[in-house]
């Protein structure tokens, strides 16, 4: 099965000031216990218990890692981590399509693994976090389609009937490049395109003016 990614080429901006995204560091990050089952590299998140309160929070720092012995276990670490973020994705109540994200998640996952062999994480964590935090920011969003860069990035894209479409490639630093294309009321024939880059907190701010919001949320 081939891996479908997309091309990043028109997402050439630097981020402002060459700097990286300082972030928060909250005091507590609320962790919670995962059963995971895996069998030919399919995994199966469980859901909690009934009666289990699911804790939403936002965070702000990739997982601590331990020192890893030998690269199988930085390997498993880090799989784990990433495990971990798509059951917070799946169990977090205020993602309305929680479900159908967290499916394409796993299935990206599990064919970047297949596509690139022993080895390879199949999609970086970090990417994976400032995805994450986005949808805990940002409520009733619509479900976009999701793939993967050749860097292992999440690259999410909503789009209408209308000929809109907003991109957004969701970077390991915590900052965002996006692309919004609509129609040209004057030049019909023609496309109106806006790119930049802006941290995650303010991304939705930033493209508000272009009337984004209106038609990605429900």
């Amino acid at each position: 099965m081939n891996l479908q990614r997309i091309s990043s080429e028109f997402l050439t901006d630097n981020p402002p000031g060459g700097e990286s995204y300082p972030g928060w560091n909250p005091e507590d990050i609320l962790c919670q216990q995962i059963a995971v089952s895996r069998k030919k590299d399919i995994y199966l998140f469980l859901k909690p218990a009934v009666g289990e309160e699911t804790q939403e929070v936002l965070i702000f720092g990739w997982l601590e890692k331990k020192d890893p012995f030998t690269q199988e276990d930085l390997l498993d670490n880090e799989e784990n981590q990433l495990q971990d973020l798509i059951f917070r994705i799946r169990t977090s109540l205020c993602i309305s399509y929680r479900e159908s994200l967290a499916n394409r998640l796993v299935t990206l996952l599990n064919d970047a693994k297949e596509e690139e062999g022993f080895g390879e994480i199949g999609i970086n964590g970090n990417s994976l976090l400032n995805f994450y935090n986005f949808f805990q920011l940002n409520n009733n969003l619509k479900c976009p389609s999701i793939s993967l860069t050749p860097d292992y990035n999440i690259y999410a894209t909503w789009r209408n009937e209308k000929g809109q479409l907003f991109s957004v490639l969701f970077l390991p630093s915590g900052d965002t490049r996006f692309v919004i294309f609509r129609p040209n009321d004057l030049h019909p024939e023609r496309q109106i395109r806006i790119s930049g880059t802006a941290t995650t907190d303010i991304l939705m701010e930033t493209v508000t003016p272009h009337g984004v919001w209106d038609w990605i949320s429900e």
